[in-house]
């Protein structure tokens, strides 16, 4: 302590100028409109910096709960919409016109994925306590995930669209022709599409979506865009690639559908089933 007071004492015509220049300087800007308006908007806008780039860190390590809350607001809208009453237009068969109410979504988390694999699944942080069971339809704010496969009380594994084994009902919006979508093990971001005759006009860029023609999915869920289009002279059907709307390298949230009328529906089929058999 005395040491400091020794050295403000050795210097203190330094610290003498330094004051009245501090005095001075508030002065001139306190009795002066235009400094003082310069003074303060110069130093609100440095404080206005700072707290923007204080504000952009918070924000960057709330990414994660700001993503479950727009999640969950979307799951939340998405309930409100299937409550509301459907519009049947007969002059086009595409038109979904499944009940009021039918569907139903649950948000969950993937918590593993694979997509290297000729069969790959996905695992959620929703289970059998959340009403997650087997069969369940997954898709996301892009489009098809995948189908729920097993699940325990609090886990749910699905077969996820890079699957060889799951077939998914999809039609040409466009065409209106009904096709099956089937990955053929190769490329994770592309899809096959199958059954596409020949008569059909093609192009690059059309979307294929699920026609709701199983009780998995509503009709309308976003599968890709074709890519590719390609047909031997003596086949009878295309052989089609499809851009996935999905990027399977990087899943998060994903929506659960549950439908409430898929067991009378599976129900009825398989009856018509065992009775052609």
């Amino acid at each position: 302590m005395r040491r400091l007071f020794q050295f403000i004492y050795t210097y203190r015509a330094f610290f003498l100028f330094l004051l009245l220049e501090v005095i001075s300087g508030w002065l001139v800007i306190n009795h002066n409109d235009y400094l003082s308006a310069s003074f303060f908007n110069s130093s609100n806008a440095f404080a206005g910096n700072v707290y923007e780039n204080k504000q952009a860190v918070e924000d960057y390590f709330r990414l994660n709960k700001i993503n479950e809350r727009l999640a969950q607001e979307n799951e939340a809208l998405r309930n409100k919409l299937t409550l509301e009453p459907a519009i049947v237009d007969s002059s086009n068969f595409f038109t979904p016109t499944a009940l009021a109410g039918q569907y139903d979504y649950t948000i969950a988390t993937v918590v593993n994925n694979s997509v290297d694999r000729f069969r790959n699944y996905f695992t959620l942080d929703k289970g059998e306590a959340d009403g997650i069971t087997e069969g369940m339809g997954v898709i996301n704010g892009y489009g098809l995930i995948g189908k729920i496969k097993s699940t325990s009380k609090n886990y749910a594994v699905g077969y996820s669209a890079l699957h060889s084994n799951l077939l998914i009902s999809a039609v040409i919006e466009e065409t209106k022709t009904l096709c099956t979508a089937n990955w053929d093990g190769k490329n994770p971001r592309q899809i096959s599409l199958e059954y596409v005759p020949r008569h059909i006009k093609l192009k690059n860029g059309m979307r294929i979506v699920t026609s709701g023609f199983n009780a998995i999915f509503p009709p309308g869920i976003k599968i890709g865009e074709i890519a590719s289009v390609d047909i031997k002279d003596d086949a009878t059907f295309y052989e089609v690639k499809v851009d996935l709307a999905v990027d399977f390298q990087s899943l998060d949230y994903v929506y659960v559908i549950g439908n409430e009328l898929q067991q009378e529906q599976d129900s009825l089929e398989n009856t018509i089933k065992l009775a052609d058999d």
